[in-house]
């Protein structure tokens, strides 16, 4: 008997606790303004704001070939879409020579040089890689032409593309002749996107 008792008592303190725990915790969060006549109350308004998330696509890599024989550089374009849902300014950060090909060359002005009439041992060294924006259609007013050589650490800031938008980039290069060999190459293109 003493047992059904003690195991009455506990379940009564356990419905208590649970009835007191399921009670609203409304009193700390509300006011009650009083007086007479015309009284008025406040109500603070506290928002959360999310950040835009920021979606770009663009290449992993891209590929130039130089045809010395033919003294054409080739590359196809590098097409940047802005799947923002607003309007992003693109900057070229930098473009610099990396290493992992058989060259690792020296980028310098596209003036420095008399390309065409480069030795072999120069050739391999010495190239002036640049990139710029191409087109008008995608790009808002004012987008910069510039070309962005490597050989200038200064990034160039190229424009706007609004949401949904493509531009597109486009490489070009300065560059010798004498190549006795078939060689390989790397440079790495970092862009900066920012909100309008």
């Amino acid at each position: 008997m003493r047992k059904n008792i003690k195991r009455l008592f506990t379940g009564l303190i356990t419905a208590a606790l649970l009835s007191l725990t399921a009670l609203p915790a409304f009193a700390a969060n509300t006011a009650t303004d009083t007086g007479t006549g015309s009284i008025t109350g406040n109500v603070a308004i506290n928002g959360s704001i999310s950040p835009l998330t920021i979606s770009i696509t663009h290449p992993i890599n891209v590929a130039y070939a130089i045809s010395p024989d033919d003294s054409t550089f080739t590359a196809p374009d590098i097409v940047v879409t802005n799947n923002t849902k607003a309007a992003v300014n693109i900057t070229v950060k930098s473009l610099t020579a990396a290493s992992g090909g058989t060259l690792t060359f020296t980028d310098v002005d596209p003036s420095s040089k008399s390309w065409n009439t480069l030795n072999n041992a120069d050739s391999k060294k010495y190239i002036a890689l640049g990139v710029k924006a191409i087109g008008s259609n995608s790009w808002a007013v004012g987008f910069s032409t510039a070309t962005h050589w490597a050989s200038d650490p200064t990034p160039l800031a190229v424009g706007s593309l609004a949401s949904g938008a493509t531009g597109n980039f486009a490489l070009t290069a300065n560059y010798g002749l004498a190549f006795d060999a078939a060689y390989t190459a790397n440079h790495n293109l970092v862009f900066s996107f920012q909100l309008t």
